[in-house]
């Protein structure tokens, strides 16, 4: 007797895929967040070595953002590098 329902059998290839889009997902998130926050710890350095140095920098917000930026994306890069299968 059919009930319309959708069997279990019937799910499972589906629900593995989801599983390992989730797991993939999952990493590019964690990977994306490591080089936010691996980008933001550089730049501090950065900026505190040069104080150090006698260095003083006028940087408004915006460039800060943009070398920011431009450093997590580098983060980014080196981190799916050496995680390249």
């Amino acid at each position: 007797m059919k009930t319309g329902l959708i069997s279990r059998k019937n799910l499972s290839p589906f629900s593995t895929s989801i599983m390992k889009n989730q797991k993939k997902y999952k990493e590019l998130l964690s990977r994306i967040f490591l080089s936010l926050f691996i980008s933001t710890l550089g730049l501090y350095a950065l900026i505190i070595s040069a104080k150090y140095s006698g260095a003083e920098y006028d940087i408004s917000d915006g460039e800060y953002f943009i070398t920011w930026s431009i450093l997590s994306v580098f983060v980014l890069l080196a981190i799916n590098h050496v995680f390249k299968k």
